[in-house]
């Protein structure tokens, strides 16, 4: 037996309801519909939307639409039962199908339903009570005999009875029986006063109905049962009585409603207005938490006429039978009831309510009207109207044009060549991105040409448009007389430039523009060696490589009439110096009078507004075409003010009214956004109590849409301050780009909606399209943002894009997020440290790495050597300065062994793996070695006889697929040996021309010429199983003597490819990676420094001095006094020691003969640097100076000469300033030993007896 509820009776046989299943889940099940009748709601009121897509072309009976029902101001979900067409209108009667109620609409208020809302199921079923008909009274006046005889229809009697049954219940359930095509047999269960009683078993009882034929349990109407039975007429009153006085609680939630309140004389829920009366009397009661009507017979055709609905009046029906007199006085009698009831106090109430908005909204229009005198547009349809359907920014899309643009809707009407649509349709580009559809066609015509859009990196966004053009005009316009490209795009790295030139060479345009790729390094001669073919038009290349070129070629480049800039604000980032000389020499090439009448373009692509494009725009771009269609972007680009202030939740509204401005010098239109209903309504409260006229609209009152944007859009003189207060679901319905300043009261959870804010000031951003609003814009658009407590996790987030307005930030706020950061970056323990980071010091996108970028002790212990010559064989090459190898060991020969063995093993038999088990040991046959190999992941074979597992082998360190039938069973002897492959990367070298990426060119090279010969490196750190090794040379011994020979050094090598460039501050960024780790293991990081570094715990108790400040005992950076680099050359009467510290405060320095002690604070962090010097100064010669901003210290010496080394005992933090070595001449050199480290040349010596280390 389930819970039911029903939603409306119409009579016994027509029941709307729906079954509860569970308090939880009906609970979420009505949540699921309420949010779609808000959707509902917001889709169909918004005034964006164009009517002539959403309104059917042609209605069909059975055809699922969406209606609009004005008893509760809301659009519902409808099936069309019926269409009635004259030569005026068209009308259709239609089932609500989430309410039970029948309709006759207006086809001009029926629209087609979106797919999106009908995914959850009808609302409400049709149930019948099963095994009963209806029967009736015939009075015979001849006879004067009354008897009951079958019927066709219900008395309204037994309606009303079975009605008032429900009103008493405290609970109503069913047994569920047959289903039919459109209703479900039920037997009906009531609980009255503690009893239950079968309804369909106490309508026979009072003879309303009989048992039909089909029924087991009777065989129809006998005689017995046409004998009338004369009932109480209380019998309709006294159950409604009884469960008066009593209160009964209705067990079943209400059915799905809409936000808004019902209005008074509102259809009621329960409604019995029978599909087949149409002349009905109206009996209406009112019971808790849900009104009830009931239908008699035969209403008036005037009196439905005026019914709340507003419909046309249904087509009449059959008359029904005679009905016994009695039942009808009783009916007539309960009239006055039922209406009486009906006017209870939530009726009451609503229209109240109904009359004080109507009452607001007059007088609001009345305020407005005398403040700005204007006709006031009282038809809602033509303020929808006056929203052209073909303006971009109701959509969300910037677009400024020098020219009208016309877009483009698809791929078949877009400007481009038949070859090119083509090759789109080969890629499967089958649909155009909304900056697609306006900037192709802008592109195709040859207009300078600025796009801002998420898939900017997509080459295809204007490829196709750019070669149209340029195939069928620049081509043919070009100057004969010269020779050189016609068109240069640049890509931001060599990654780019090389998938831009595969997408060139598929076009089909090699043929005619005969594309090439440059990419030159800094060697001296590589650009003027490089030739550009004869018959070249289009060059791919980045903008380091292209002045390289225009250093050497320039003359190439004078009929350079098209200028493509891929990623514009990464180019302008990354290059800025070669882009301003670059777009220098364009503009020189298109204003000569050689090129006056040859087509000039230059087309920006960018996901970002950079400040660098307002001076490309004005300087280089006249008559531009701007296209934005990320919002957030077309605020930067629209010159909006930022503000930023600071709250604590519970006095955001005090905060909020004092940021507004209620006496504006000019006609102010403000938008206040909230992010709940209920602080709509608390801000609303407040600031209505000081503004002259102030509007709210929430998802309650989206029947209300018309009127608000009709007040908003009334143009206002001086001094008036127009407020709207919504919610984030409303700001995009209605459709404002006019709003002067948009406050964020709630918090906008993410950058998209936090754009969509902002771009409802989009009429009042700058145009700088437009000459005359390059120099100045009429209004300021002004963004207040307040923050409070609660939006602590969405800060970061935030802040990325207030970093970016150059406005003022609250201290508070940089210091909280600095704290986030902080403790998201603790949080990845599970993550391994960034390979950026250890491959070249820093990360460039940190605050989206996934990996960890702070050094944690308990993950980054070493037991590799940091310290000292150690001898490796590179084995898998990874990058130029990062592979994998083997660290050689001259007393451990385990390997070797293992090696040899697993040969001879293999060399007999060679077993396949029986069972492959992820994390399991097993070998691999590569060429003639077998590698031992851990599997990483097995994948679901599914029957597959041949797949493929990923393994790491754990001796070479590559992780690739290796085939199922290659892997061999390894036996258990050769298990106990740990993987031998160990990270090695090469300091101080990282990629040319700011590359995040080695280019294939110089890891090949690296590759082909290190990979398996052993090598010899200077250890200088090692992190987990990574070791930092500066330099690794390769060394041959000279037969007969012990010399050792340097072959080559990696760095070296990297350096003369011309791709690479030195790296000096790798190891300092390192080292103060090291030194900067999460509080609480300062003492650990310090010990397993000291152990790195081969120095005994305890040797040097100034190293932890420098280290740990003074009576310390915890690790907070206000006690710690860290150890800053420093740089240190000398002269012969002098040393000068360079701090490595940016605008130091508090600093404080003293000078002992033996000792200089230095401390100075930074960013809130204490900084001491304590030198035991390896000889004397004088003390009193000696000063403090700043160059550069960085403290500089001058060290006098007490006797001239030059020094072995600075200090006493090895400090990690001190060394040489190599670019003042070249300032030493060799015969200054001292007696005795002096080191010196490799230079980058080759040729360079070392006797392999020497120990010493290098200061």
């Amino acid at each position: 037996m389930q819970t039911l509820s029903i939603v409306k009776i119409e009579n016994p046989s027509c029941l709307w309801g729906r079954v509860v299943w569970g308090s939880g889940d009906d609970t979420k099940t009505t949540d699921h519909y309420n949010n779609m009748l808000t959707q509902m709601n917001l889709f169909y009121h918004d005034i964006t939307q164009d009517l002539r897509k959403l309104k059917p072309t042609s209605l069909e009976e059975g055809e699922v639409c969406v209606v609009y029902w004005a008893a509760i101001k809301s659009w519902c979900r409808a099936v069309v039962e019926s269409i009635y067409m004259d030569s005026i209108s068209c009308q259709a009667r239609c089932r609500l199908v989430d309410h039970g109620e029948r309709l006759v609409i207006s086809s001009d208020q029926i629209r087609l339903a979106v797919p999106s809302f009908l995914q959850l199921p009808f609302w409400v079923r049709k149930f019948h009570l099963a095994g009963i008909k209806p029967t009736t009274l015939r009075v015979s006046v001849f006879e004067e005999k009354a008897k009951l005889i079958q019927s066709t229809q219900w008395d309204s009697s037994a309606t009303l009875y079975l009605h008032n049954l429900l009103q008493a219940s405290t609970q109503t359930e069913a047994v569920l029986l047959e289903s039919e095509s459109d209703s479900t047999s039920i037997e009906l269960y009531l609980t009255v006063s503690n009893i239950k009683i079968c309804v369909n078993e106490e309508l026979v009882a009072k003879r309303f109905a009989y048992y039909s034929r089909d029924s087991a349990d009777s065989e129809g109407l006998d005689e017995g049962d046409r004998l009338p039975v004369m009932l109480s007429s209380s019998i309709l009153t006294q159950i409604v009585s009884t469960a008066s006085n009593k209160l009964i609680t209705q067990s079943q939630p209400p059915p799905v409603t809409s936000q808004s309140p019902p209005a008074a004389g509102a259809v009621d829920w329960l409604t019995a207005s029978s599909p087949f009366e149409s002349q009905q009397h109206d009996l209406v009661t009112s019971k808790r938490d849900y009104q009830v009507k009931i239908t008699g017979q035969q209403l008036s055709p005037s009196s439905q006429s005026s019914s709340s609905s507003g419909a046309a009046a249904a087509p009449e029906s059959d008359p029904s039978e005679d009905t016994d007199s009695s039942l009808a006085a009783a009916l007539a009698k309960n009239l006055s009831l039922f209406s009486s009831v009906s006017t209870s106090v939530e009726v009451e109430q609503g229209e109240a309510e109904e009359t004080r908005r109507s009452d607001e909204d007059w007088t609001c229009s009345r305020l407005l009207e005398w403040l700005n005198p204007g006709p006031l547009n009282t038809d809602p349809d033509a303020a929808v109207d006056g929203v052209s359907r073909s303006d971009p920014s109701s959509s969300g899309i910037l677009v400024h044009s020098a020219l009208p643009v016309e877009p483009c809707s698809s791929v078949a009407d877009a400007p481009i060549t038949d070859a090119l649509r083509s090759v789109l349709r080969r890629k499967q580009y089958s649909t155009l991105s909304t900056a697609d559809c306006y900037s192709w066609p802008a592109v195709a015509r040859g207009c300078n040409t600025l796009i801002v859009s998420h898939n900017a990196d997509q080459p295809l966004s204007y490829l196709p448009p750019l070669l149209t053009h340029i195939l069928l005009n620049s081509i043919f316009a070009s100057v004969a007389c010269s020779s050189g490209p016609i068109a240069v795009l640049l890509c931001p790295g060599w990654e780019k430039v090389q998938a831009v030139f595969d997408l060139l060479e598929e076009s089909n345009v090699a043929r005619s523009l005969h594309p090439i790729s440059v990419l030159l390094g800094i060697g001296k001669d590589e650009a003027e060696a490089f030739k550009i073919p004869k018959n070249c038009l289009l060059l791919v290349t980045t903008p380091f490589s292209l002045v390289r070129l225009l250093s050497c070629h320039s003359f190439l480049f004078l009929r350079l009439y098209h200028l493509v800039l891929d990623e514009a604000d990464q180019l302008f980032t990354l290059a800025p110096d070669q882009m301003v000389s670059i777009l220098q020499h364009f503009r020189k090439v298109t204003s000569s009078e050689m090129t006056a009448s040859c087509p000039q373009q230059l087309v920006a692509i960018a996901k970002r507004w950079t400040s660098h494009m307002e001076g490309l725009l004005a300087d280089h771009m006249p008559y531009p075409c701007i296209v934005i269609t990320v919002p957030q972007e077309a605020a930067f680009y629209g010159n909006i003010q930022q503000i930023t202030l600071m709250t604590v939740e519970s006095s955001k509204i005090s905060i909020l009214l004092g940021a507004l401005d209620f006496n504006p010098d000019v006609g102010q239109k403000t938008l206040i956004v909230a992010n709940s209903v209920q602080e709509v309504e608390d801000v609303f409260k407040a600031v209505s109590n000081k503004s002259a006229f102030c509007l709210k609209i929430h998802e309650g009152l989206t029947h209300r849409f018309d009127f608000a944007i009709q007040q908003w859009r009334k143009d206002i003189g001086p001094g008036t301050q127009v407020i709207l207060v919504t919610t984030n679901g409303c700001v995009k319905c209605l459709g404002i780009t006019d709003a002067t300043c948009v406050v964020h009261c709630g918090f906008p959870t993410s950058p998209k909606l936090f754009g969509s804010r902002l771009f409802c000031m989009a009429e009042n951003f700058r145009n700088l399209s437009e000459q005359g609003q390059r120099e100045s814009c009429p209004y300021v658009a002004r963004s207040v943002l307040l923050i409070s407590e609660r939006n602590a996790r969405h800060i970061v987030g935030i802040l990325r894009y207030l970093r970016r307005t150059n406005a003022l930030l609250p201290p508070e706020l940089l210091s909280f997020a600095q704290g986030i950061h902080v403790a998201r970056e603790e949080q990845k323990t599970d993550r391994p440290l960034c390979s950026y980071v250890k491959s070249f010091g820093v990360c460039r996108e940190s605050s989206l790495c996934p990996d960890r970028h702070r050094f944690i002790s308990q993950l980054d212990q070493s037991e590799l050597p940091a310290s000292g010559v150690i001898e490796v064989v590179p084995l898998y090459i990874k990058t130029a300065s990062v592979f994998y190898g083997r660290i050689v060991k001259k007393e451990d020969s385990r390997f070797d062994k293992m090696s040899s063995e697993m040969a001879s093993y293999y060399a007999e038999k060679k077993p396949l793996a029986k069972e492959l088990l992820e994390g399991g040991l097993y070998a691999v046959q590569d060429d003639k070695v077998f590698h031992r190999v851990k599997i990483l992941s097995v994948p679901d074979k599914r029957d597959c006889l041949f797949f493929s597992v990923f393994a790491c082998f754990i001796d070479v360190g590559k992780e690739e697929e290796v085939k199922s039938y290659q892997i061999l069973h390894l036996p258990e002897q050769f298990h106990s040996l740990p993987g031998q492959a160990v990270e090695i990367i090469i300091c101080r070298v990282k990629p040319v021309d700011a590359e995040n990426n080695w280019h294939p060119k110089v890891t090949r090279t690296i590759s082909q010429k290190i990979r398996g010969l052993q090598h010899r490196g200077r250890a200088v750190l090692s992190l987990g199983n990574t070791v930092f090794v500066d330099p690794m040379v390769r060394v041959t011994q000279v037969p007969g003597v012990k010399t050792l020979i340097n072959e080559y050094s990696i760095q070296s090598e990297i350096l003369t490819t011309g791709m690479g460039i030195s790296n000096p501050m790798h190891l300092d960024l390192l080292r103060a990676l090291c030194q900067e780790g999460p509080s609480g293991s300062c003492k650990e990081a310090e010990h397993t420094s000291r152990q790195q570094d081969g120095v005994p715990e305890g040797a040097h108790q100034s190293n932890q001095q420098q280290l740990i400040g003074p009576g310390s005992t915890d690790c907070d950076d206000s006690t710690i006094s860290f150890h800053p680099q420093v740089r240190w050359y000398q002269t012969s009467d002098s040393v000068t020691l360079r701090v490595k510290l940016m605008n130091p405060e508090n600093q404080c320095c003293d000078f002992y003969p033996d000792r200089v002690v230095y401390s100075g604070r930074v960013n809130g962090r204490s900084y001491r640097v304590d030198l035991e010097l390896h000889q004397n100064i004088a003390a009193d010669c000696c000063c403090l100076q700043m160059n550069s901003s960085e403290p500089v210290l001058i060290l006098v010496k007490q006797q001239q000469g030059y020094w072995e080394k600075l200090v006493r005992n090895k400090n990690m933090f001190v060394s040489y300033d190599m670019e003042h070595i070249d300032d030493d001449d060799e015969d200054k050199t001292p007696n005795g030993l002096w080191f010196v480290e490799n230079t980058g040349e080759d040729n360079w010596y070392l006797n392999s007896e020497s120990t010493s280390d290098s200061d």
